[in-house]
C-alpha cells in the first residue's frame, strides 16, 4: 500500500530509524513534500508464544498488571524481509534515491480477547460476550485471532454492529441481566 504519513508520524519514523535529532531532523523535515513510502500490511500468524498474562505485581489499585509477550515468528520475519525487498526494488526501478527501510511497523494488534466456541480457548463467545462476566461484551480488534493481511476497521465495525444487535435482541427477549 502507498504510505503517506502526516508530518508528526513522519518525523517520528525519521528520527527513530535514522537517529536524527535537532538541526539534522529539521533539515530532513524540509524534504517532507518530496517523500514517498511503501508499507506492507501482512498477516502475522497466531502463535501460542504471543499472549497477555497477568503478572504477580499489582498497580496502585491492587489490580494485577498485564504482561504482554510478543515476538515475530520466523514466517513473519521472512514475509517482512521479502515485502521490503520487493518494495525497495520497485522504488529503485522508478529512480528513487536515498531509500531506507523501516522494519518495525507492519501489523495491527489483535487477539488479546479472542473470540471462540469454548471458554478454555477463548475470552468471548461468538456473540463477543465474555465467558466469565455476563454483561461484558467486547467488540474490537482484540476478539480476532488474526487480522489477515488487511486493515481490520470495517470488520471491527461489522462486529460492533452485530454485537449491538445481539445485545438489543437479548434485552427485548428478557434474557439480558440488568444487575450491576
Amino acid at each position: 500500500m502507498a504510505q503517506g504519513p502526516l508530518p508528526v508520524e513522519w518525523s517520528t519514523a525519521v528520527s527513530g530509524s535514522r537517529k536524527l535529532w535537532g538541526a539534522r531532523l529539521r533539515e530532513k523535515m524540509g524534504d517532507y513534500n518530496h517523500q514517498v513510502g511503501l508499507k506492507m500490511v501482512g498477516e502475522m500468524l497466531p502463535s501460542l508464544d504471543n499472549r497477555v498474562t497477568l503478572a504477580d505485581e499489582t498497580d496502585q489499585y491492587g489490580l494485577r498488571i498485564a504482561r504482554v509477550t510478543y515476538s515475530w515468528q520466523e514466517n513473519d520475519k521472512t514475509m517482512i524481509q521479502h515485502a521490503l525487498g520487493e518494495m525497495q526494488r520497485s522504488l529503485e526501478l522508478v529512480g528513487a534515491r536515498d531509500i531506507w527501510r523501516q522494519e518495525n511497523d507492519t501489523n495491527h494488534l489483535a487477539g488479546t480477547a479472542r473470540m471462540g466456541f469454548k471458554r478454555e480457548t477463548s475470552v468471548v463467545d461468538a456473540d463477543c460476550r465474555s465467558w466469565d462476566i455476563p454483561n461484558l461484551w467486547i467488540c474490537d480488534g482484540s476478539v480476532f485471532p488474526t487480522t489477515g493481511g488487511v486493515n481490520p476497521s470495517l470488520t471491527i465495525t461489522a462486529i460492533a454492529l452485530r454485537t449491538a444487535d445481539r445485545i438489543q435482541a437479548l434485552d427485548r427477549s428478557g434474557a439480558l441481566s440488568h444487575e450491576r
